[in-house]
């Protein structure tokens, strides 16, 4: 009698579980990998690639989510910068010279706090929602004031 149909050998060449469902089925070794991820990328590869094909993320801790209460989102502004931009500031009408020392609202600009970074040679009274305490202290020693709104 002719044999007509190929060995089942033959027809699983290309296949990589030959017929066993998953590749661990067949190996012989009793239960292979365990709990959640453990051995995905040996025997549970095809399924790995599948699903990252499809824009999934799944091997290794990814990502960092900050708590909401630590997210502040306000303006600031520098000392050596409110130095810089006193003259423009005046002219637009934003601030005012009094004599030697410049007056400005910082909370009618958008900014929320005063920060210290650089030098300052002008007196200025600002009047600002808060303010670290070297900028307090840097331009007091120019001759000017803080007040800060609670």
């Amino acid at each position: 009698m002719v044999r007509r149909s190929t060995k089942k050998v033959r027809r699983q060449r290309g296949s990589r579980n030959m017929g066993w469902g998953v590749q661990k089925d067949h190996k012989g070794k009793g239960m292979q990998g365990g709990a959640g991820n453990a051995g995905t990328m040996n025997h549970n590869y095809i399924a790995i690639i599948k699903r990252q094909k499809a824009g999934e993320r799944i091997i290794g801790k990814y990502g960092f989510k900050r708590p909401q209460k630590r997210q502040y989102d306000f303006k600031s502004i520098n000392v050596s910068h409110l130095d810089q931009s006193i003259d423009n500031l005046v002219s637009l009408g934003q601030a005012k010279l009094t004599g030697k020392t410049y007056e400005v609202n910082l909370t009618n600009l958008g900014y929320k706090k005063l920060l210290a970074q650089g030098e300052i040679k002008r007196s200025i009274k600002v009047t600002v929602d808060k303010a670290s305490e070297k900028a307090v202290e840097k331009i007091e020693a120019a001759g000017g004031k803080v007040k800060i709104l609670d």
